[in-house]
């Protein structure tokens, strides 16, 4: 369930309110200064354009967590503060400094007020909505590698959890990029399986580690033809350990982008999200049929 969406939404507003006003005032500050300001000056481009630029970026930092379903109430709480400063300031502004401004200023400054107090007050009663999520799904860099995780509790006990985990056939059942997964040859280490992706692309993955009860780990064959993803090594780990109640389970991916380096910090850059996203769900999805069947 994700329940950040009322806050994002209201962020996704701001960062397009803060974009339009931060590009008409770094391209068009001379026409803005003679409407917002009463007399002219030589200082009010320069300020003006600045201010356009902070816009411009604190837009584009909103964009980045409108996007992010895993953004936090703190960091929606924090924005929310900025946009109370900004209230402020232009408050402020109107009471010490009015008589810089014109009429249609001092009403373009109110009106831009309003307009951040209605996303302040939206963004603040979305963030009491968010509630984080039981998967911990993390990514992060190590050198030229991409390390990736999730973990999960679930009240279901360890044999039910690694009963689920081993159903190789039904893992395209609860991961999003796959589509169907078949037992190629041999059983435990050695194992092979092929999984296929959405359009049918297919490639084959070697278990390379098997502690019955405890964990198993795959090396994906990225050498495949039609492998889909511009890997070049890959490698998963899937293990679950016993919890005073329940269970925890934990997914860990080390992969290693192909390419120069500039291809390779692009990819992981854009992956870092989506396997965030990805993982999240997997283990989601895990989880609740996990909890099913120990119920059933």
């Amino acid at each position: 369930m994700d329940t950040s969406r009322t806050a994002r939404l209201f962020l996704g507003l701001n960062a397009a309110f803060s974009l339009l006003i931060g590009i008409d005032l770094v391209f068009a500050p001379a026409f803005a200064a003679e409407l917002i300001f009463l007399e002219p000056a030589g200082w009010q481009t320069l300020v003006l354009r600045i201010l356009g630029a902070g816009l411009i970026v604190f837009a584009l930092d909103l964009i980045l967590m409108a996007t992010d379903r895993f953004v936090t109430k703190g960091q929606v709480l924090f924005i929310s503060a900025l946009d109370l400063g900004w209230i402020l300031g232009s408050g402020a502004l109107l009471i010490f400094a009015n008589t810089l401004f014109s009429g249609f200023g001092a009403v373009a400054i109110v009106a831009v007020a309003v307009f951040v107090a209605v996303f302040a007050l939206g963004q603040y009663f979305g963030a009491q909505r968010i509630v984080a999520s039981l998967s911990q799904a993390s990514v992060r860099s190590a050198g030229e590698k991409l390390l990736a995780s999730v973990s999960r509790t679930v009240e279901a006990p360890k044999d039910v959890v690694w009963k689920v985990m081993t159903d190789h056939p039904r893992y395209a059942d609860v991961a999003d990029n796959i589509s169907k997964v078949e037992i190629v040859a041999g059983n435990g280490e050695g194992m092979q399986r092929r999984c296929y992706g959405l359009k049918g692309e297919n490639w084959l993955e070697t278990c390379d580690l098997f502690d019955e009860g405890h964990a198993f780990g795959f090396r994906i064959h990225t050498e495949a033809d039609d492998y889909p993803y511009p890997i070049s090594k890959l490698h998963g780990e899937w293990s679950v350990v016993p919890m005073e109640e329940g269970s925890k389970f934990t997914i860990d991916i080390e992969a290693t982008p192909k390419g120069n380096f500039l291809t390779r910090t692009l990819f992981k850059a854009a992956a870092k999200r989506q396997f965030r996203k990805v993982l999240a769900d997997l283990a989601d999805a895990w989880a609740a049929r996990m909890e099913r069947e120990a119920r059933a």
